[in-house]
């Protein structure tokens, strides 16, 4: 795992992955900032404590396959885990001591790698649910419903995308309290960036950007939603502008 600052580029903390294994996803204890939780190739995931470059004793856990995603809840008391043969576990995170326990698993579909994994406390001021916004090789971005405190999955509804074979990721938007309904982005295999307004029952296909030449993998956005930088098979980034009305 690398940590980087991101004013000028330089890598500024380097931690081995415990397992000694391919490190695959990463995030950060949204809470403590000196904790964040790997992901490796062995199936396994680790807090990791980035001061001592330790992993946290009774902070791993082993998952079906390869981890490829992660995601915690804003409190950092709930983290999801999906792998690359379909499934998503919970996993209940003990503040005081970074123990992780495994709480629920869902199989989104078996053998479908789950390569993106987002979580928000609700999505606009008509869904106050927990949700989470997950992509799987099913050509569709998944949004669920979490429906108790142990990170129990509900699928709400799904978003057609060309994903057959590719990490794409996707997020929400994180801008929510100034517009109707609430967005989210995803990558497909497209070459397009796919919004898709989760609350609108009909046409929810709200925009798509155009310009990648490759399988777009990425998207993020800066805080005030002016900027959105996308990346794609290819490794080119593309950095948009928000236009202003």
């Amino acid at each position: 795992m690398r940590i980087w600052a991101s004013d000028d580029g330089r890598c500024i903390r380097e931690i081995p992955d415990p397992d000694g294994a391919e490190l695959l996803c990463c995030t950060f204890q949204p809470v403590n900032n000196n904790l964040t939780v790997v992901g490796n190739a062995k199936h396994n995931v680790h807090v990791m404590n980035i001061s001592t470059g330790k992993k946290v004793k009774g902070g791993s856990s082993k998952l079906t396959g390869r981890v490829l995603a992660l995601s915690f809840d804003a409190p950092g008391r709930l983290l999801w885990a999906g792998d690359d043969r379909g499934s998503v576990f919970s996993f209940l995170f003990d503040m005081a001591t970074g123990k992780l326990t495994k709480a629920k698993r869902l199989v989104v579909h078996e053998g479908s790698p789950v390569t993106s994994i987002s979580a928000r406390s609700w999505v606009s001021r008509e869904a106050r649910d927990p949700s989470l916004l997950i992509n799987t090789c099913l050509n569709k971005l998944l949004l669920y419903r979490v429906v108790d405190n142990e990170g129990t999955l509900q699928l709400k509804r799904s978003f057609p995308i060309e994903q057959s074979s590719h990490p794409v990721r996707s997020i929400f938007c994180p801008l929510m309290s100034f517009r109707q309904g609430a967005c989210v982005v995803t990558g497909s295999e497209d070459m397009c960036v796919h919004f898709f307004d989760v609350e609108r029952a009909a046409k929810a296909a709200v925009n798509k950007l155009q310009g990648h030449s490759a399988p777009v993998l990425d998207v993020s956005f800066n805080c005030d939603e002016s900027l959105l930088a996308s990346s794609d098979a290819s490794g080119m980034v593309i950095v948009w502008r928000r236009e202003q009305k």
